[in-house]
């Protein structure tokens, strides 16, 4: 039974069998015939490889079997890169060199977990070391090149442009030139990622559990890269211990590799990576940086925009392109005539960039609206004031932003306006602690963001109705962690009229539908939730359509209930409902229903926010304590106010994390110093503010069933500059010209700057 909290809000169905221990998560599967793959990984950044040797491996009496790049050479292609990025060619294991420390160079299976490190040991690999490119400097050099037959280390240049720029920021009153970036950060899901693979010599096919943000795009890359058709590959994903984008996009080895293996020995293989391993290899995100320059007239009012984004994305992988993420939102939310953006993206002896919430929208609103609070503070005016003279207004959506991206709706002045309340509640506060001359300095800071969220614009479902009654959602989103069965079982019963409890969700298996997309990029209830509205609606009209057969009536006298078809008679000008049967009987009498639908969306919509906090800093330490958080979002039409609170309280967190703790640190030989969670610091309880208040504006989207945008990332996008903004407020309160503009920021580096107040 589906329950109601006490403020009338739906709570999440699928938490029960988490609370109940009931969770199912692919380390947890224990199958017949069952054995174990290790990886043996490149210990140098750069290298060729010289012998790899697996003699003294099989003197293990758990050892199976193992191969090499070269064995599987023939039988492979080479890991899929997204188009528009330049071939790599690289192998799910290695051959001839590797290029990041962490790179898997052979594979094997063990018939125990236990054995594994013992065997990784002895398997012998000799190098021939090469020069190491760690910088985007150094790649730009190009005295060191990964890929022989690229001319340069450039493996992504694009751009976008709109009016004369130069003309614009050169005749501008008042200009302000920055460099700001975000440095390379891991996704750090609590889980591992972890694969099952099931080869079945007797039909030629594979079963593969995982845990992935994405069930057919782990197919496809496994069809693509195996070289097999689709009828042979089927993959199921249940619970998964978060994604964050670093299972949503990249096509990594392992599960290629566990088919691989299963076929040649027979048995059942899995794959779960340790923490360090899942540092090493799954795809970081961030590591990108900006030179902005943005100019205004004598009103203060945007007169143009330029930039130059730089992005490290390692050795480049299935998606490493944020960037262009980057370049469509660097105007935000602002009306500016004059836009011009450059994007470079270099190759480094790391693992590959890849989509880490958000991928690519944190930084467009930390680049822009550090560079908005920079020339707010030249001008001396109120940065909520200059936000305000250079939005966009209402009745200029859709907009065409310069940049390729086309606003769908929105209302940043409402946005705006409700936030504004509760700033000057923070700055009355900060004026106090900094007028106690104690020793802590406090800073409020504002932001507005916008984000794109409509990632590939297809998304299926399904709704069958068998014997029983209930009616069972199938949906090609696959959640890992927002709430999907919940919000799209409402969704359901909003359509059809019946109880929630009457309603199973669906999803993560690629025998369910013909295909689907995932979850990632905030899609699920714009896109997802569409598809169920759509398929609903279907399934409404043929349950009326079957019962106004069977029954010799009007459809048009006809409704669903609560469950219960109903025949609408009016006498006297008054309604009057007879039940005529639940879906039960109907289908008992007309056989099962089952519908589907491809909902396409017609365009991208945009969901968008203003953030503000307020911050302390001991002026000692330098340490960061965010005191209080506001966030005025609109993700269009809310489904679950709960869901959708716990998301943005999720991502705030999540940014929080990234402005102030979060590193992944490579030395100069290319060694990541920062692979497990002792090195590698994530938001713990202390961390997090106390209050965080969530204020709802709904927007309806005009291209959505529902209404909805989506609200996975924003809380993480504007956490970024919010931080940022009132760090560097603390520090223009001591009179401070210094700006601080890299994330994440030290204590160390914190300190240093406050030296300009004492």
């Amino acid at each position: 039974m589906v329950k109601e909290s006490s403020h009338g809000e739906v709570r999440r169905v699928e938490d029960i069998r988490f609370l109940k221990g009931k969770g199912e998560f692919v380390d947890d599967a224990k199958v017949p015939n069952l054995a174990y793959m290790g990886l043996v990984r490149s210990t140098y950044a750069h290298a060729r490889i010289v012998r790899i040797d697996f003699s003294k491996a099989r003197e293990n009496p758990d050892f199976i079997d193992g191969i090499t790049g070269d064995d599987i050479k023939g039988s492979t292609a080479p890991i899929t890169v997204v188009p528009g990025a330049k071939e790599t060619k690289r192998r799910q294991l290695a051959i001839g060199k590797v290029r990041y420390v962490g790179e898997p160079v052979a594979a094997f299976v063990s018939k125990t977990r236990y054995s594994i490190e013992d065997i990784i040991e002895s398997v012998e690999v000799e190098y021939e070391r090469l020069p190491v490119v760690t910088s985007i400097e150094e790649s730009k050099k190009a005295k060191v090149k990964l890929y022989e037959d690229w001319p340069d280390n450039l493996t992504v240049r694009m751009g976008a442009k709109r009016g004369d720029v130069s003309n614009a920021i050169s005749s501008s009153k008042t200009k302000v030139n920055a460099k700001i970036g975000i440095k390379r950060q891991s996704g750090a899901p609590i889980e591992p990622r972890s694969y099952l693979a099931i080869y079945d010599k007797t039909k030629d096919t594979f079963d593969i559990e995982a845990s992935a943000q994405r069930p057919f795009g782990i197919k496809n890359y496994i069809c693509a890269e195996l070289r097999v058709p689709p009828e042979k590959v089927h993959v199921v994903v249940k619970d998964v211990g978060g994604g964050f984008g670093t299972k949503g996009a990249q096509s990594y080895p392992e599960p290629i590799l566990a088919c691989i293996l299963s076929k040649k020995t027979g048995h059942a293989v899995k794959s779960t990576l340790t923490r360090s391993e899942d540092q090493l290899e799954d795809a970081a995100g961030r590591d990108q940086y900006c030179e902005i320059e943005i100019g205004c007239d004598e009103d203060a009012k945007i007169t143009g925009l330029r930039a130059k984004l730089e992005a490290d994305v390692g050795v480049s992988g299935t998606l490493s392109i944020s960037v262009n993420r980057t370049q469509t939102l660097l105007p935000e939310v602002y009306k500016i005539p004059n836009v011009e953006i450059e994007s470079f993206c270099y190759v480094t002896d790391k693992a590959p960039l890849g989509p880490v919430r958000g991928a690519g929208r944190p930084e467009a609103a930390f680049f822009t609206e550090r560079a908005i609070d920079i020339l707010a503070r030249k001008l001396s005016m109120d940065p909520l004031e200059l936000r305000r003279r250079n939005l966009l207004k209402t009745d200029e959506f859709p907009y065409d932003n310069g940049a390729e991206g086309k606003y769908d709706s929105g209302n940043f002045l409402q946005l705006l306006e409700k936030l504004r309340p509760e700033v000057q509640k923070m700055r009355h506060w900060r004026d106090k602690i900094n007028d106690e001359n104690s020793n802590l300095v406090a800073g409020v800071g504002t932001c507005m963001e916008i984000e794109d969220t409509g990632a590939q614009f297809k998304e299926t479902a399904k709704i069958s109705i068998k014997e029983d009654g209930i009616v069972v959602v199938a949906t090609g989103s696959s959640p890992h962690g927002q709430g999907i069965e919940t919000s799209f079982a409402q969704l359901c019963a909003q359509e059809l009229n019946v109880p929630l409890g009457d309603i199973r969700v669906e999803y993560g298996d690629t025998n369910l539908l013909p295909f689907g997309i995932g979850t990632f990029g905030s899609r699920s209830m714009s896109i997802g939730g569409s598809a169920v509205v759509e398929v609903a609606r279907k399934v409404k009209s043929e349950i009326i359509a079957r019962a106004a057969k069977i029954e010799g009536l009007d459809p048009e006298s006809l409704q669903i209930d609560n469950g219960q078809i109903v025949n609408v008679a009016r006498d006297s000008g008054q309604s009057l409902k007879t039940v005529l049967m639940g879906l039960r009987l109907l289908v008992q009498k007309s056989g099962p229903i089952e519908m589907y639908s491809e909902f396409a969306l017609k365009g991208i919509p945009y969901a968008s926010g203003a953030h503000a906090c307020s911050v302390t800093i001991d002026k000692d330490t330098g340490k960061v304590r965010i005191e209080n958080y506001v966030a005025v979002d609109d993700c269009g039409i809310v489904i679950n106010p709960m869901i959708v609170d716990g998301q943005l309280h999720g991502g705030i967190v999540h940014g929080l994390g990234g402005a102030l703790l979060e590193e992944m640190v490579y030395d100069d030989d290319g060694q990541l110093t920062t692979s497990n969670f002792l090195d590698y610091t994530i938001p713990e309880s202390v961390d997090i503010p106390e209050n965080i208040e969530i204020i709802h504006v709904e927007t309806p989207s005009p291209l959505t069933l529902n209404g909805a945008k989506g609200v996975g990332e924003s809380g993480t996008i504007a956490a970024y500059p919010c931080i940022f903004n009132a760090l560097n407020d603390a520090l223009a309160q001591g009179s401070s010209a210094t700006e601080l503009c890299f994330s994440p920021i030290s204590n160390e580096e914190i300190v240093n700057a406050l030296r300009a107040i004492k």
